[in-house]
């Protein structure tokens, strides 16, 4: 049996590690909007705290950068528990865990003013051993503020490890 035959355990353990398991995605606030595997969103509010250009209150361009980078990761995760369902949990949390970012483009297109904000991403190609994706980060008035580029590195599990 499939995890993906219980679909919101999948959801809930992806959910879990965004939001609560890695640190850094907790201190920014992550939390994740949709799980849909054609293009999951996460959201995240503006806090003092992420704050890069203080005469203007812009969002820091380090955080619009690590918004598109892990909503990337999240979309790779996705769109590997569809297209290539493991039989456990572990087996999902053994394979996501060799995911890495490969190469990340951010285009900075716009200051990043807002009280909120979602970043999307879509897998463009998933390979055996690279994932393509496309994000894109808007705030709560709907303006685009950036867009990125990004390759992963899906590490194989070796079976002499």
């Amino acid at each position: 049996m499939s995890i993906l035959s219980n679909p919101s355990e999948f959801q809930s353990a992806l959910r879990q590690l965004i939001e609560d398991r890695i640190p850094f995605c907790s201190l920014l606030g992550f939390k994740l909007k949709s799980l849909d595997p054609q293009r999951p969103e996460m959201v995240f509010a503006m806090r003092e705290e992420m704050i890069g250009n203080f005469s203007h209150g812009m969002l820091h361009g380090g955080v619009i950068s690590s918004a598109l980078d892990t909503v990337a990761g999240l979309a790779v995760m996705l769109k590997m528990g569809h297209e290539k369902p493991q039989a456990t949990a572990m087996a999902h949390s053994l394979e996501f865990a060799r995911i890495s970012t490969l190469d990340l483009r951010v285009d900075y297109l716009q200051p990043g003013r807002g009280k909120s904000f979602i970043a999307s991403a879509v897998v463009i190609r998933l390979g055996t051993r690279v994932a393509n994706v496309q994000m894109m980060l808007h705030n709560d008035g709907g303006s685009c503020i950036a867009t990125g580029a990004a390759a992963f590195m899906l590490h194989a599990i070796r079976s002499d490890a």
